[in-house]
């Protein structure tokens, strides 16, 4: 079974255990170090410095391919590569390049229909109109799934974050089967958005419904204070909170095949000072649901929060 947890336990100790198969530590770096350790440079608000982790029943084999790292299982890869700052600076051809990389390798190993990518970026809100690193990357993307082949209604659920030190890093799952990608009906599609949000629509579904080892999954992706296509409660974070939770219940309730339920929710939070309203607003509202908060800037310079979630 795949589970994600988020834990006090270090990233040595974690990764010398069988079943995991990717550790990511929630610290301020982000650079490649070894397979089965994702450095995002996404930071952990919390005092406890988590780590994030995801577990698997069975054999996990590890590996490099060029500068991508690996970790995989019977029924699942992870593929991560890293951009260094000097490639940043080159944000469309870069990634681009990474993501042709990046599917070359799932090819390789027989994994190719991916599931759920994590975008994390330098100063993501950097650069005026479209010259902003988060439009700059959306072409990028979208530039290599057309280079692909790969059509809107295959692409995967993702999140596209920005951190605050050098580089970027690009990681996904991926299986050997065909997941199903689902709408929120409350919102456009990410990939259908008009010209206002840049030369290139956001290249993801809003969530991902598959079935590992007989065991059904949904992955939904990062989502906020958007209704259309629209960011709605400009400058009210506990209003973004019910709006973002109202858009993840909806899909829940409306884009659950297998009526999946929450397991955690992964928080990223503009402004560490909302660390706390944040925290007990979510407390009581899903005291069962495993949370990590983290630092982070959203796609949209108006959104204060944005949230992704694990079902299963």
């Amino acid at each position: 079974m795949l589970t994600q947890r988020f834990t006090r336990a270090s990233s040595d100790e974690l990764l010398s255990r069988d079943d995991t198969l990717v550790v990511m530590p929630l610290t301020a770096q982000c650079a490649p170090s070894v397979s089965g350790v994702i450095h995002s440079g996404i930071e952990d608000l919390s005092p406890d410095q988590l780590n994030e982790v995801w577990t698997v029943n069975g054999q996990v084999a590890r590996g490099q391919t060029g500068d991508n790292y690996w970790s995989k299982t019977e029924d699942m890869i992870c593929v991560a590569r890293w951009l260094t700052k000097a490639q940043c600076e080159q944000m469309e051809e870069s990634v681009f390049e990474a993501y042709l990389s990046i599917f070359s390798v799932l090819k390789s190993h027989g994994f190719e229909h991916p599931f759920r990518f994590w975008n994390y970026l330098p100063n993501i809100n950097t650069g005026d109109g479209d010259e902003e690193i988060y439009k700059r990357f959306c072409t990028g993307r979208l530039q290599a799934f057309e280079q692909l082949g790969i059509a809107a209604s295959s692409f995967p659920s993702a999140s596209a974050l920005g951190h605050h030190t050098d580089g970027a890093v690009i990681y996904v799952f991926a299986s050997a089967e065909v997941p199903q990608h689902l709408k929120n009906d409350k919102q456009v599609n990410a990939f259908n958005y008009p010209r206002q949000y840049g030369i290139s629509s956001p290249s993801f579904t809003r969530a991902t419904a598959l079935t590992l080892a007989d065991t059904p999954y949904l992955f939904i992706s990062g989502t906020a204070s958007i209704i259309g296509h629209k960011t709605v409660e400009v400058g009210h974070l506990q209003r973004q909170l019910g709006v973002t939770l109202d858009n993840i219940e909806h899909l829940l309730a409306t884009a659950n095949p297998q009526n999946r339920q929450l397991a955690t929710f992964k928080v990223y939070l503009r402004h560490p000072e909302h660390l706390a309203p944040a925290r007990d607003w979510l407390n009581q509202r899903y005291p069962d649901v495993e949370t990590v908060f983290t630092l982070a800037d959203i796609c949209r310079s108006d959104l204060l929060v944005e949230i992704e979630c694990f079902c299963h």
